[in-house]
């Protein structure tokens, strides 16, 4: 199982990385809010241990970055901040789990393989809307019967309209969710990958609208 480890502390993250390494995982630290997102789409990890109080961006946007891109993966927060107020915000953002520093490495073990287990559920979760069938965790899409090779990028923005099915969506939205709010790029591009995937749905293209002056909407009725 892969575990990425997002702590400034370079103690506490070189203990989780020895014992953690020592129950067997792939273990990758990283100390910046805005690596750790790059590393997240470099190493693919099952669970990410998250402080909140790192440099870049902080343990709370990282994760709700993370979470709008993704469902499968298992979020822990380990950190010094233990109000409630934190942990509301903490779990609100997204978050499987909440362990305050310090803590018990049996605990927080134990927690880990208990969010990957949740994890591992989620990511055989399939939306379907219409004719369109999106396996999650084998990435795999299936437009009228037939698989559709898609792209990365087209992929994820797929899923983040099926994920939002009948909601219009203005492009500035989409382009925080699937490209992350650190993009230097224009909306434009969000019309591009629009038109590329129009392309890919085929008979399920006219389910994708377009909103003058507002953005997108993935249909889900037949009318």
């Amino acid at each position: 199982m892969k575990v990425l480890v997002l702590e400034d502390d370079p103690k506490i993250a070189r203990f989780l990385e020895l014992e953690l390494t020592h129950e067997g995982f792939d273990v990758r630290t990283v100390s910046d809010g805005y690596d750790a997102l790059v590393v997240v789409e470099e190493f693919q990890p099952d669970v990410v241990l998250v402080d909140i109080m790192v440099p870049g961006i902080d343990g709370v946007e990282f994760t709700r970055r993370i979470r709008e891109r993704r469902e499968d993966v298992g979020i822990i927060m380990v950190t010094a901040l233990g109000e409630k107020k934190n942990k509301l915000e903490g779990f609100e953002s997204g978050a499987d789990d909440y362990v305050v520093k310090p803590f018990d490495i049996e605990e927080l073990l134990a927690r880990i393989n208990a969010v990957a287990r949740r994890s591992r559920l989620r990511s055989h979760d399939v939306i379907e809307v219409g004719n369109i069938n999106i396996d999650l965790a084998s990435r795999k899409v299936v437009v009228n019967g037939e698989e559709v090779e898609l792209s990365k990028t087209e992929f994820e923005l797929l899923v983040y309209l099926a994920r939002n099915a009948d909601t219009v969506l203005s492009k500035e939205r989409i382009l925080d969710a699937v490209w992350g709010s650190d993009f230097y790029g224009g909306t434009n591009v969000v019309e591009v990958y629009v038109n590329y995937l129009r392309k890919k749905l085929g008979g399920e293209s006219w389910r994708l609208k377009t909103v003058r002056g507002v953005g997108y909407v993935l249909r889900s009725d037949d009318a």
